[in-house]
């Protein structure tokens, strides 16, 4: 597995802690970072999730993580593939971090790996499916911040 970490807005620099967003993202992508795939995260604004979020997804608002599969081609060129990517918004983080009493890390964190999860083919439609993603999430993150 690839993983590109961009921040396409201001996240402090002790935040930027590439590494361990690269640990979580491979944690949740499963079996599937085994793979030869590509996954970008893109940290950005409050702005530009809003732009993503109407643009591919017709929602009017600002959301905190928002993640897309790509199809895998239908032939394999020995390229890495992009498998998908994952829009963070630092602000919302940096407020719901606050709100829920994690750090700012913690919450970025949560949002990379929830994003992970997603693209590893979780979902979270149903409060049951919404528990048990949020469980793994926080098992990674634990195990990602030890």
């Amino acid at each position: 597995m690839i993983a590109h970490i961009f921040y396409k807005t201001d996240v402090p620099k002790y935040l930027r802690r590439t590494g361990l967003f690269k640990a979580a993202l491979q944690k949740g992508l499963k079996h599937f970072a085994r793979q030869n795939i590509e996954v970008n995260v893109i940290f950005v604004d409050e702005k530009e999730i809003r732009r993503v979020n109407v643009e591919f997804l017709d929602h009017h608002y600002v959301t905190d993580v928002i993640s897309f599969n790509n199809e895998k081609p239908p032939f394999d060129t020995g390229e890495p593939w992009g498998f998908g990517d994952i829009f963070v918004c630092y602000p919302v983080a940096r407020k719901n971090a606050k709100l829920f009493g994690h750090t700012i890390l913690q919450e970025m964190l949560m949002y990379v790996t929830h994003g992970a999860l997603h693209l590893s083919g979780m979902d979270d439609h149903d409060p049951k499916d919404r528990a048990e993603m949020d469980r793994q999430a926080e098992k990674i993150i634990a195990s990602v911040l030890d």
